[in-house]
């Protein structure tokens, strides 16, 4: 079983971002090798035979988003306003932007798992894996600086102007995070970091049967992630199989994003993307794991979609032992690309029902997960009660309560009508008693007649 590296790392939030800033591509030729995973992965037939993630509800929690961007217009996406960010001011920013270094992220994500497949003027049509299925949107984070299109770091205050969390304890990822578990996600895809503190929703996420897929850092040598205990992390790869790798400072060496927290990988490297700073309608190829996490998510959602049924787990399941072009197989796991490559052909030929119901990649006996069993078993505890039809209160329960008094037996009748059986019972003893003794002493009175 890979390893888990759960430090508890008290940080600013970071968006998982391009491994390299964005490089507008010269011809639409190139722009079209940004779409090799489209043909590789079979993605069209699947399309084709009917599975495009319908009836499927996938969660993204990112940044500010453009959904009038031409690729995502049309698109099944709700998005929830505002954002769970705050200026200074105390005042909610809006979850979409026009502006570029805003918006480009969580646009790019959200286009990989619903893009229309629409294109501008002489562009590269950019069609999302699973476009048939409903995308809830939350903004959780904003840029901390909207000069820099490569920034990394985000600001999320909270409405009494203090930082990350709110007043219940909850970051504005945790309370994007419960709020897609209520609306009914059945996946939630996070390509910004995932906060530590946030463990609990995590926990409800599993007790609700929901699939967690969390994007890797794109840099080993400077960023830490933590990947919730039971969460789907995800590696990036490129068009040739390789993973992303990242060059130290002097720009000399080249360095592998092994990691010990990964699940899967997925294509995320040199793929094509919807904006530059320049305008909206140009494209770009870059990449970084931020990418390849809504890709996953997108092939789950069409898996979901073939086999209503499945639970979590046994999705899961089917995710780490149908990778690569190999066929089904028994799962074996390396810091390199987890249990291998994310396959949607892979995963739509086995129905997922026939393995255990069980999320393979969360570790039950680790007291001191994130989550642990134990924090799950509480979300579970928790769930059934709210489940559970309520005791009724208030002005209902003094309804009730007159209704009750109004059809309910004087607390002296089952008394009386216990004393006037008792009474029967004793008259009618009486009466059979006086009728023995008399027939006794007719008896009594006859029996020297007789004799006689």
């Amino acid at each position: 079983m890979r390893g888990r590296a759960l430090g508890a790392v008290a940080m600013a939030g970071a968006l998982v971002l391009g491994i390299a800033a964005p490089s507008s591509a010269s011809s639409s030729e190139d722009l079209e090798s940004g779409l090799w995973y489209f043909e590789r992965g079979h993605v069209q037939d699947a399309h084709d035979a009917g599975f495009d993630g319908t009836g499927v509800t996938v969660a993204v929690i990112d940044t500010q988003i453009n959904p009038d961007v031409i690729g995502l217009r049309g698109a099944n996406i709700e998005v929830r306003e505002p954002s769970y960010c705050y200026d200074e001011a105390g005042e909610p920013y809006p979850a979409t932007s026009t502006d570029y270094i805003a918006a480009h992220h969580g646009t790019n994500v959200a286009s990989m798992i619903v893009g229309s497949g629409e294109a501008p003027a002489g562009g590269v049509p950019i069609k999302g894996v699973a476009p048939g299925a409903s995308l809830l949107y939350y903004d959780a984070s904003v840029p901390a600086d909207p000069t820099d299109p490569m920034s990394t770091e985000i600001e999320c205050t909270q409405a009494n102007g203090a930082p990350l969390r709110s007043e219940d304890d909850l970051t504005g990822q945790g309370a994007a995070i419960l709020d897609a578990i209520d609306a009914g996600a059945d996946i939630i895809s996070i390509s910004s970091t995932f906060d530590f503190m946030n463990t609990d929703t995590i926990a409800k996420a599993h007790a609700a049967g929901v699939v967690v897929v969390v994007a890797l850092v794109n840099d080993q040598l400077s960023q830490v992630q933590v990947v919730p205990n039971g969460a789907v992390g995800v590696q990036s790869f490129d068009a040739d199989g390789m993973i992303q790798s990242t060059t130290t400072w002097e720009g000399t060496e080249q360095h592998a994003n092994n990691d010990d927290q990964v699940v899967a990988s997925g294509p995320g490297v040199g793929v094509l993307l919807q904006g530059t700073r320049e305008s909206w309608d140009a494209q770009s190829l870059s990449g970084g794991t931020s990418f390849a996490t809504p890709i996953v998510a997108g092939f789950l959602a069409v898996v979901k979609q073939k086999y209503p049924d499945a639970t979590a787990g046994q999705l899961i399941q089917s995710l780490i032992h149908n990778t690569g072009t190999k066929g089904e197989h028994e799962p074996e796991w390396n810091s390199s690309t987890g249990y291998g490559a994310a396959s949607l052909t892979g995963m739509l030929a086995v129905d997922p029902t026939k393995y255990p119901d069980v999320n393979p990649i969360f570790d039950a006996d680790d007291e001191f997960g994130s989550p642990s069993t134990a924090d799950v078993r509480e979300a579970e505890r928790e769930l059934e009660a709210a489940e559970s039809p309520a005791p009724t209160t208030g002005p209902d329960k003094e309804t009730a309560a007159q209704e009750s008094a109004s059809t309910a037996l004087p607390a002296w009748l089952p008394w009386a009508i216990g004393g006037g059986i008792v009474a029967a019972l004793l008259i009618i003893g009486g009466v059979i008693l006086a009728l023995v003794r008399a027939r006794t002493s007719r008896r009594r009175n006859a029996e020297p007649e007789e004799r006689a």
